[in-house]
């Protein structure tokens, strides 16, 4: 009796059709010749307490359909009359009951085998097309998996860090390499593109702290950008770089919206120059790594924009401004992103006749980020600043500079007299009163403390 456990399904071939009658034919002739092995005076089981005779057209009705009971159970009626023809039975009258129920029992039966088996190949169908988009999806995850590792890889590799991007905007953007912030329009998306993995973004100018609506340079199509958009007022009022991420959206509000992150170009005085619009970047491109290298080089680049400016009028001192300038930038970076600066004075010996050259020999080995100012009125000082600088790594630079000094001059910083002092910039410090502060310590201290600490410090 397997066929009670089987899983029921139409048959689809001539052999399966054929041996689902042959099936049926079989049940009944079982059914039969058991009721005349049992009882051959009454072998349909009429007078029996349960009627036997109903199962079966059940059992075929339920393994293969409405047709099959609804048949089977005909068969059976048939034969009943024939039987009772014959007066294989006694009995005052036909069994019409049960004929009636054999049929009913085997059309319901069928039937709602009929609409299981539907809804079962319907399910089929259904995970059959399911199974297949999970193949494909499977196959394009892999894919993606294994570009986004590509991708990860070659960014890893690539060697944009902050100092190299800082070293080359100051290669290629500076005061002196154009009017205007049109002219460098197309230099400083460049180095967005390079060094931040920019896909499409564009540069506008600023006026009033509003957008320009055409844009100064371009790259790839970011179409139009709206002037209201809430990044770029952002952007603009508080003069600091708006990206997607801080805007806590959900995913439906933040699909709709056209901007991965706005960059403000701002000077240290707070005078916002240009906007960056990025439209689109690679995904693994947007970290915070990244996302920090943009501010950064923003505000760079917005001091650089701001000393083009003041190049038109009178200045006293050019070097003095620029030292001046850096410092506030080192300062802000600070403040905002954490990054750390060295402020180092350098004492030259004043009586010795090759401090000029000596001094000379400490610009020259300054670094690229790296701003020297040597005043007027006190030529044996030096004040270096030096940006992205950990204070252990001034002892590198001693070490260097010594060997440097040796070569030169055969002997090093000791025996020539020249002292190094530092100092670490601190989130309070103010520029002025701190190189105000620097000046009168180390006068009046000579050369007695390596390290220089403002008051309260």
């Amino acid at each position: 009796m397997s066929f009670l456990f089987s899983e029921p399904r139409e048959p689809q071939s001539l052999r399966r059709r054929v041996g689902a009658w042959l099936e049926t034919l079989l049940i009944l002739l079982v059914f039969l010749l058991a009721g005349f092995w049992i009882n051959q005076d009454d072998p349909f089981f009429l007078r029996a307490e349960f009627p036997w005779l109903i199962l079966a057209p059940l059992l075929p009705a339920l393994r293969y359909g409405f047709h099959h009971g609804f048949l089977a159970a005909l068969v059976l009626v048939a034969l009943l009359a024939l039987a009772w023809q014959a007066d294989l039975f006694t009995g005052p009258r036909f069994p019409a009951e049960l004929a009636v129920g054999m049929l009913i029992v085997g059309m319901l039966s069928g039937e709602f085998a009929d609409s299981y088996t539907r809804r079962l190949n319907q399910q089929r169908v259904i995970n059959d097309y399911q199974r297949l988009r999970l193949d494909e999806f499977t196959r394009n995850y892999h894919l993606l998996k294994v570009s986004h590792d590509r991708l990860e890889h070659r960014l890893a590799a690539s060697g944009h860090s902050l100092r190299g991007a800082l070293l080359e905007l100051r290669k290629h953007l500076s005061p002196g390499s154009g009017d205007d912030l049109s002219s460098q329009a197309q230099r400083i998306m460049a180095l967005f593109t390079a060094y931040g993995w920019v896909q499409v973004a564009a540069l506008y100018a600023v006026r009033n702290r509003r957008m320009v609506i055409r844009p100064l340079a371009m790259t790839g199509q970011i179409g139009a950008v709206d002037p209201f958009d809430p990044m770029v007022r952002r952007a603009l009022v508080e003069g600091r770089m708006a990206t997607l991420t801080q805007e806590r959206l959900s995913d439906e509000e933040a699909a709709e919206r056209d901007l991965l992150a706005v960059v403000p170009l701002v000077d240290v005085s707070g005078h916002v120059w240009a906007i960056v619009c990025i439209r689109e970047m690679p995904f693994i491109a947007l970290q915070e790594e990244n996302l920090r290298l943009f501010a950064v080089l923003g505000g760079h680049i917005g001091d650089i924009l701001s000393a083009a400016q003041r190049q038109r009028g009178p200045e006293s001192d050019p070097e003095l401004s620029a030292f001046m300038t850096d410092l506030r930038r080192a300062l802000a970076d600070h403040r905002l992103y954490d990054l750390p600066a060295l402020v180092v004075v350098i004492t030259l010996p004043a009586d010795h006749p090759e401090a000029e050259e000596m001094a000379r020999l400490f610009v020259s080995q300054s670094r690229g980020l790296d701003r020297i100012w040597q005043p007027d009125d006190d030529p044996h000082r030096l004040f270096l600043l030096m940006p992205l600088t950990h204070p252990e790594e001034l002892d590198p630079y001693r070490n260097r500079m010594d060997r440097a000094l040796a070569e030169r001059f055969g002997h090093g910083m000791d025996e020539l007299g020249i002292h190094i002092r530092s100092h670490v910039l601190q989130r309070r410090d103010d520029p002025e009163t701190l190189l105000e502060t620097l000046r009168e310590t180390v006068a009046v201290a000579g050369h007695t403390d390596p390290d220089l600490r403002r008051p309260g410090a």
